[in-house]
């Protein structure tokens, strides 16, 4: 019955290729719609890799006054001891304090504006950041106010640009020396385009005691807390809220003076536009592999038509309907599962062509394999059940006097 299919779509070998075109242009177009919304999904996922991993922000609430709203900022809240408190809080791994600011800092003879951050060890793990040389200050260094920085690559490329091995070398910021002691891992530019490798680290306590007037000496701007698991994010939440207004006494009903920022949510909104793109796209794509079936539809009915003495004959001889039927369907479905291969093979080959051009990863899932395989199967059966109905139909002598 195979071949017999076969040897039926070579009879009309110009309207089974164009048949088949309509079916490979659709599956095509599906195939580089999927592809093009995980390459969006991935992009979205390696730019918010940057920001860490399941992570929080402590910062100064926002205020409104006379009717006008400050923002956040303003005088800091949060404070070392904060720090210290909410290490011990359950499912917190890491928290690390933040205060920074602009600096024209001078090496070896070069100078370059760029972000000085005061923090602790605990910043590295919650931003992704590694060492590449040398090491990180101690949280020793960090309370005994140690005149350590820890240097991103481009400060390296910007003020040692000769090669020299800036370790344990100085850097100047305002006139005051600090010892480079470690040397970050490059990560190159974020989701905005700033150069997360443009910046120095310090101890929290040298930042604020050697390069601030020191109005708040123990208050910090920022307070990054990463815990263990997204399952835990809300209840981790609600602990550190808790821990706070305790220690800051706040009262009951009262605005509190810090506000969480769940970055761990907002990461996983973002991640939500690649898969809503992907399905957006396919569906989209979708509508000319409708088109394609389309296709296949008219030419199996033009097929029962022109064959319709020869299904008469084998009604005639005892051909059972089911017979008849599974012949028609078999046709649709090898007609569509040759174009959806050739479909899927196409698309595929485009979309690493376009990602060498554009030098992006396109990721081909087992996605793009199951929707070649679902349209083959699905297309076949919805072209050609109508068509093969319409041949078990038919009476065997008004067949036979058909010309």
């Amino acid at each position: 019955m195979f071949k017999e299919a076969y040897i039926s779509i070579l009879s009309n070998k110009l309207r089974s290729f164009l048949t088949i075109f309509g079916v490979v242009i659709g599956v095509c177009a599906v195939v580089l719609m999927v592809a093009t919304g995980q390459t969006v999904q991935l992009e979205i996922d390696k730019q918010l890799e940057g920001i860490g991993g399941n992570m929080m922000l402590v910062v100064p609430a926002s205020k409104d006054r006379g009717g006008i709203h400050s923002g956040r900022g303003g005088t800091p809240t949060m404070t070392m001891q904060d720090m210290e408190a909410l290490k011990q809080v359950k499912n917190v791994v890491n928290v690390a304090p933040l205060v920074n600011s602009s600096y024209q800092v001078v090496a070896n003879g070069n100078n370059w504006p760029t972000s000085v951050m005061g923090t602790n060890p605990d910043y590295l793990a919650i931003n992704s950041y590694e060492i590449d040389k040398g090491s990180m200050f101690t949280d020793r260094d960090v309370y005994s106010g140690s005149p350590y920085a820890v240097v991103g690559k481009t400060i390296v490329d910007k003020l040692f640009p000769y090669g020299e091995d800036p370790l344990g070398k100085d850097v100047r910021i305002k006139g005051i020396p600090f010892q480079i002691i470690g040397i970050l891992k490059e990560k190159g530019a974020n989701s905005r385009g700033d150069d997360q490798d443009d910046l120095i680290l310090l101890p929290v306590k040298a930042f604020k005691s050697r390069l601030t007037t020191n109005s708040f000496p123990d208050r910090v701007a920022i307070l990054f807390i990463s815990f263990d698991n997204v399952k835990n994010m809300k209840i981790v939440e609600r602990r550190i809220q808790t821990l706070l207004e305790i220690r800051h006494n706040i009262p009951v009903n009262s605005d509190d003076d810090f506000e969480i920022i769940n970055l761990t949510e907002m990461v996983q909104k973002i991640s939500m536009i690649g898969l809503i793109l992907t399905i957006l796209l396919a569906s989209v794509a979708s509508i000319s592999l409708f088109v394609g079936s389309i296709g296949i539809m008219n030419m199996m009915l033009t097929s029962v038509t022109e064959r319709t003495k020869e299904i008469g004959i084998r009604k005639a001889i005892g051909a059972p309907n089911k017979s008849i039927l599974f012949q028609f369907l078999l046709e649709s479905i090898l007609i569509s599962a040759i174009g959806s291969f050739t479909g899927m093979i196409l698309g595929i080959s485009l979309a690493k062509i376009a990602g060498a051009i554009f030098n992006k990863t396109v990721p081909i899932s087992i996605l793009t394999v199951f929707v070649s395989i679902f349209a083959a199967v699905f297309v076949g059966i919805a072209s050609g059940i109508i068509p093969a109905i319409k041949a078990t139909k038919l009476n065997p002598i008004d067949a036979l006097r058909y010309e």
